[in-house]
């Protein structure tokens, strides 16, 4: 599967985890695989060495955290 298609294939387990990290755990780096398919599907942006959870990227955990 190309990266640019991963975001038709909805969240995955470790997305989720990743996500839940970057947004809890401020010293966390997601590896360089992950974090690229986090940015191909639109729920992280990376600014320098800073990656920031985007408003998508946290519906995503929001929906996941109340079901």
């Amino acid at each position: 599967m190309l990266l640019r298609d991963a975001v038709l294939e909805g969240p995955l387990p470790a997305e989720i985890q990743a996500l839940f990290r970057i947004c809890n755990e401020p010293g966390y780096r997601p590896l360089p695989d992950m974090l690229r398919r986090l940015e191909a599907k639109g729920w992280v942006d990376t600014a320098g060495e800073s990656h920031l959870v985007t408003l998508t990227g946290r519906t995503v955990i929001s929906a996941r955290i109340s079901t």
